[in-house]
């Protein structure tokens, strides 16, 4: 993942399981940012394996696997997300049932704060968007987290009731 802010310019590490392969300049400059932690953006790559264990059995073996690839990216300026897009394939290990899932829309609450990242470079940010398969919206203003720890490891989180248990209660 690449952060980009007002304070350091550039903070460049690998996340658990994303990596980043682009070379970007630093968007967001000028006076208005106080300290410069509440305009940043971040990009990076998807690259996990999601494995969702049967309650009754914990053999591996009897587990879905599911491949998902892809990207995203967030932009912050003046403590406003100005755009949250993410893009992933879901290829699920027997072959049957690939998806392409989009996130974006991303809307804050009404009562919401401005945002920072903290001194040691980690964010979470609380909000809803659209969530699509295949380009078509199945959730319309989900409820969905995402944070930023410590410039290292990025987790998207849909709400389990608001998309209907896709994702089986893990991060993206």
């Amino acid at each position: 993942m690449t952060v980009f802010n007002n304070y350091d310019q550039r903070s460049s590490d690998i996340l658990l399981a994303q990596s980043d392969q682009r070379n970007t300049r630093n968007v967001f400059s000028g006076p208005g940012n106080i300290e410069g932690r509440d305009s940043f953006s971040a990009i990076g790559q998807i690259s996990s394996l999601v494995i969702t264990v049967p309650d009754s059995d914990f053999n591996i073996t009897n587990a879905f696997k599911v491949i998902l690839t892809g990207e995203w990216n967030l932009s912050v300026r003046n403590g406003s997300v100005t755009n949250f897009d993410v893009n992933f394939l879901a290829s699920p290990m027997d072959g049957r049932g690939t998806h392409v899932h989009q996130i974006s829309n991303f809307k804050p609450y009404d009562n919401d704060t401005p945002i920072r990242l903290s001194e040691d470079n980690s964010v979470v940010i609380h909000e809803t968007a659209d969530i699509k398969i295949n380009g078509v919206i199945i959730w319309d203003q989900a409820d969905i987290s995402i944070s930023i720890s410590k410039d290292k490891i990025f987790n998207i989180d849909p709400d389990d009731r608001d998309t209907e248990n896709h994702f089986g209660d893990q991060q993206v």
